[in-house]
C-alpha cells in the first residue's frame, strides 16, 4: 500500500468485498485521502495483481499493535473487480 506521503507498506488483507477491502498495516494512514493499493490475489490457482486507487474510511489500532484499515475501492478496472467477485463467491 502506498501512501500520499511517499511511504509504503506491506499489507495483509483481513477482508474483501465488492466495494471495500479491509486490512491489517504496521503503519497507520499518516493523513492520507486516498492511498495506492497493490495486493496479490489468488482464487482456485489464478492469479490477479490487484491494482486500486481507495478512500480510507476508518484506521483502527487493533490489539495485535496493528492499524486496521478499511479502504472503499474508486479507482479499479473490471477486470479486477470480477475476480474479486469471483473470490467472494467461492468463499462465501
Amino acid at each position: 500500500m502506498y501512501l500520499t506521503n511517499g511511504q509504503s507498506m506491506a499489507i495483509h488483507c483481513t477482508h474483501i468485498s465488492h466495494d471495500q477491502i479491509e486490512v491489517e498495516a504496521p503503519y497507520g494512514l499518516q493523513g492520507s485521502k486516498k492511498v495506492k493499493l497493490e495486493l496479490h490475489g489468488n482464487n482456485d490457482g489464478k492469479q490477479q495483481l490487484i491494482k486500486a486507487i481507495c478512500t480510507p474510511s476508518a484506521d483502527i489500532l487493533n490489539e495485535h499493535d496493528q492499524h486496521y484499515i478499511k479502504l472503499n475501492f474508486g479507482t479499479i478496472s473490471q477486470k479486477e473487480r470480477d475476480f474479486i467477485d469471483e473470490f467472494v463467491k467461492a468463499h462465501s
